[in-house]
């Protein structure tokens, strides 16, 4: 028997003046999920409104002070009593009694464990959770054991071991919740609680000796155990047989001629399936990807190297932050899941980062990630806090029950300790080799790598994020990995400036915006849609949020009347420039691998914010997500100017003339050719140029014009225009724009833009004037395009496709480009 444990209810033990609740009364709860968290049950009973709208969020931190109980009554057959029976908890968060018939079974203090419990049931059962506020329990252990600093967030939650963003961020809600991911009752009779394929690849990477783990929660009286191997395809490739199986039984195999697992855009996601038969019956399945992966850290002329070789193929992480998508995650399905990351793969990302301020994230993530290609970066969940010792024993079962679970998914190449502890630590001046002052090292350098040599071996550990060595601080851009916040953050640096801010892996950087207006109107009162209003400010939870404004005056000129549709598309704009600008340059340091990969700060929301995400929280890409696709689109161009007088510092400048033109490409191809157009600041072509016989290779920046290349007919306010062709059709193309672009006469250009609709949801779009950051859209809906935000210029009509157009919908039709805004 195996019975995910449905039908609970749950209530408040205690009162508080702004509940509405009967005390003691049982609620029923919502009969989708079989998760549970209190603020959703509560919604789902209309007993709070929702805390994503306006500023209601503000009246429910009542909810996080009270202790609550949730209650299921199940009846057992006479077969289950018979047998021995397990409860299996997983995510019970945080500080929870469990009862089964009065009875204590359980006491938990960690979100991230897994519990398998004994039990021995009746006819009619009742098993109640009792949570105690998490909170107030963190309140409690900070008195008891002393202040702790932290960024973001209550100080007390580096107390407790539950999801951190819980208690706000820089991005997000203060919604402190209560509940559990599943709750199952199994019986425990040839019951498998872990089955791993391990794995060793030969030098030729061809061929692997299968170990092949089955670990029983009680010793097994099956007769027959067979493991059978199929391909990517489905053909049976080996098949491996038992009759002498242990509560833990290791069989061994060698399989040959093996498929390997790539990374998108590198080669097939070859899975092969692992069907686990007892007697007869399949009792358990595993889809698993053979890779070696490794991280280069080798000393050179800048410093250390920081990149990877998977199947010794080094790869270029072109990567994207991935936050849990929801503060409430039982409300994620699997749907969502799968939405999400088919936004990655489309948006051109080989790599998500799983934050260490969140959660473990559900198993249906990694599968897909598997499936599809994409490359995990894994934080352990530590963030911004200086952790205290006494967590140390829990946090190993955490570890350890974490590894087990993930382990098996071929998409993580990179295990990490935490988010920037060591980076707060400096910043506190603490010393991270001193124990006494940083006792989290125990954790970081000890107990986690630990764990991850013995079950996951063939996956790199770091020791943080960002983290360098024990000799250099955490932000020394020349070794390890960097989180380079000096844009917005720090000295606020212009976003020009990027090519002096890089690293050897950029590991986190960002810049704001506004979501899209149908996000905005789902959540907020129509009299607060104008620029900067109180229900705006209150869903922009960044420091030094008025430098939104900063970077957006800094780099446009102001229009006479400001709207807020306006506004969302400057700051989107805004976003996608600073943004595409960093992947363009810092793409082009792969080149000798300076810098071995870029993660931009951050994919998604949790809730309807003014934050960094490239998409939003209703999944609606914004500007700059298109903005990015195209920078690190496989076949692209790019080009950079730099003053001549000024070379050695690139530093782009409007105010002076004499400039040098670097053009590099990535593809794979032969017989390219490079147009280069320059046209002056009334948008008028001048000067022409053509490159024949370009050879792109793979893998590799292509270098077609270096900086000793001087132009003299390139002057401050030249708008550089470059199109790639293969055959006479233009398969990329780029922009270089005078810098910052608000000094351009935009009320002198002219453009005449015409759209045709070709069909089949493809629109043609063409100009006779460069025109900057073209954005089609269709008033009061919500689709997905290929492409947007563009740069369009004269002779080179572009198409924008959109997904799953409805023909209706055509008089809806709408554009708007940075010179129709002014």
């Amino acid at each position: 028997m195996s019975n995910g444990l449905q039908n609970w209810e749950f209530r408040t033990l205690t009162n508080h003046p702004n509940s509405t609740l009967e005390i003691n009364k049982w609620y029923n709860t919502s009969p989708v999920s079989r998760s549970h968290q209190v603020h959703v049950d509560l919604l789902y009973n209309d007993l709070i409104p929702d805390p994503f709208i306006n500023d209601y969020e503000t009246n429910l931190k009542w909810i996080s002070e009270l202790n609550w109980q949730y209650r299921c009554i199940f009846d057992s057959s006479s077969s289950d009593i018979n047998e021995t029976m397990v409860l299996i908890f997983e995510g019970i968060d945080t500080f929870a009694t469990i009862q089964l018939n009065n009875e204590t079974i359980l006491t938990t203090d960690n979100a991230f464990h897994k519990y398998n419990v004994p039990v021995n049931i009746q006819d009619h059962n009742e098993l109640i959770i009792t949570y105690e506020s998490s909170f107030k329990k963190g309140k409690i252990l900070e008195k008891k054991y002393g202040k702790n600093p932290v960024w973001n967030g209550d100080s007390s939650r580096v107390y407790v071991r539950k999801p951190q963003y819980q208690y706000g961020w820089d991005w997000g809600p203060i919604l402190n919740t209560f509940g559990f991911e599943s709750v199952k009752l199994i019986s425990s009779v040839n019951y498998i609680d872990d089955f791993f394929v391990g794995y060793k690849l030969n030098d030729e990477l061809d061929t692997v000796e299968l170990s092949l783990e089955l670990s029983f929660l009680s010793t097994p009286t099956c007769l027959d155990v067979k493991i059978e191997i199929k391909d990517n395809v489905g053909d049976y490739v080996g098949v491996v047989e038992s009759q002498n199986v242990e509560k833990y039984t290791q069989l061994g195999y060698t399989l040959s001629n093996v498929k390997l697992w790539y990374p998108i855009h590198q080669g097939n996601q070859s899975l092969y399936t692992f069907d686990v038969i007892i007697n007869g019956v399949l009792k358990q399945t595993k889809r698993v990807g053979f890779r070696k992966v490794e991280l280069i850290q080798s000393d050179d002329e800048l410093g250390r190297s920081f990149y990877f070789r998977i199947n010794n193929k080094p790869i270029h992480i072109l990567g994207t932050n991935w936050i849990p998508a929801h503060s409430f995650t039982s409300k994620l399905t699997p749907n969502d899941y799968s939405q999400w990351m088919e936004l990655v793969a489309n948006g051109g990302y080989n790599l998500i980062r799983i934050w260490g301020g969140g959660q473990y994230e559900n198993s249906r993530l990694y599968e897909l990630c598997d499936e599809l290609g994409i490359m995990i970066w894994q934080d352990f969940m530590f963030a911004c806090g200086v952790y205290p010792d006494i967590i140390i024993d829990s946090v190993k079962k955490e570890v350890h029950d974490q590894l087990m679970r993930l382990r098996q998914y071929c998409s993580i190449i990179i295990y990490a300790g935490n988010n920037e502890d060591y980076q707060i630590a400096e910043a506190e001046k603490l010393d991270t080799n001193n124990v006494t002052q940083f006792p989290a090292k125990i954790i970081y350098e000890d107990v986690i790598p630990s764990y991850v040599t013995k079950l996951c071996n063939q996956t790199p550990y770091h020791f943080g994020s960002p983290y360098s060595d024990n000799t250099h601080k955490s932000s020394d851009p020349n070794i390890g990995d960097l989180h380079q916040w000096n844009v917005w953050h720090g000295d606020h640096e212009a976003y020009q400036n990027w090519p002096q801010l890089t690293g050897r892996f950029v590991s986190e950087f960002g810049m704001l915006s506004l979501p899209s207006m149908r996000t905005l109107n789902t959540y907020i009162d129509e009299s607060q849609l104008y620029p900067n209003s109180t229900m705006l400010d209150f869903h922009t939870r960044a420091a030094g949020r008025e430098y939104l404004d900063t970077y957006v005056w800094d780099n446009f000129p102001k229009p006479q009347i400001l709207t807020i549709e306006s506004w969302i598309y400057l700051t989107q704009l805004m976003q996608s420039d600073a943004l595409s600008f960093a992947y363009r340059y810092w793409r082009r340091n792969w080149l000798d691998y300076k810098t071995g990969g870029i993660i931009v700060w951050q994919l998604n929301d949790c809730w309807p914010s003014i934050s960094w995400s490239t998409v939003d929280f209703l999944k609606i890409p914004k500007l700059s997500y298109y903005g990015i696709k195209r920078e690190i689109s496989e076949i692209s161009i790019g080009c950079y100017r730099s003053k001549v007088d000024m070379k050695s510092e690139h530093i782009q400048n409007t105010f002076s003339n004499g400039y040098e033109l670097d053009i590099w490409g990535f593809g794979n191809d032969k017989n390219l050719t490079l147009e280069i157009e320059f046209y002056n600041e009334l948008g008028d072509i001048y000067f022409a140029n053509k490159i024949d016989g370009l050879n792109f290779t793979t893998n590799q920046v292509n270098t077609i014009i270096e900086n000793h290349h001087h132009y003299h007919q390139l002057y401050d306010k030249t708008i550089v225009y470059i199109k790639l062709f293969k055959n006479n059709q233009i398969i990329a193309r780029s922009s270089d724009w005078p810098q910052p672009l608000k000094h351009l006469p935009w009320k002198k250009h002219s453009a005449v833009i015409s759209i045709e609709h070709l069909g089949n949801g493809e629109f043609e779009i063409t100009t006779s004037k460069p025109i900057k950051g073209f954005e089609l859209y269709f008033q009061e809906c919500n689709y997905l395009f290929n492409d947007n935000g563009k740069d369009i210029f004269p002779k080179d009509p572009q198409i924008i496709k959109v997904i799953n157009f409805n023909q209706s919908d055509l008089s809806k039709l709408k554009y708007h480009h940075l010179g129709t805004i002014l």
